[in-house]
């Protein structure tokens, strides 16, 4: 399993987001559009109807924010 976060500094619900992922043993790719390697332009083409951070990917699939992911794993739609 591999996931993809996009993420921004000072975000609780994208710091949450990676210490379960990493509690799970998933591996992550960490896209924060206030480094030096991703910009805000290249999070909106990514996914280009969010508003919040973070913005998760899992496998490829679309999950949506830290509520949303935490939400399939509770009804057993996602396996962490």
């Amino acid at each position: 399993m591999r996931a993809i976060i996009w993420s921004k500094n000072n975000c609780i619900l994208c710091t949450k987001a990676k210490n379960l992922l990493e509690k799970k043993g998933i591996n992550y790719e960490e896209r924060n559009v206030e480094g030096p390697d991703w910009t805000p332009e290249q999070f909106f083409e990514a996914v280009p109807n969010a508003r919040t951070f973070p913005q998760i990917y899992i496998d490829g699939k679309y999950i949506g924010g830290y509520d949303m992911m935490m939400t399939h794993w509770q009804l057993g739609e996602l396996r962490l």
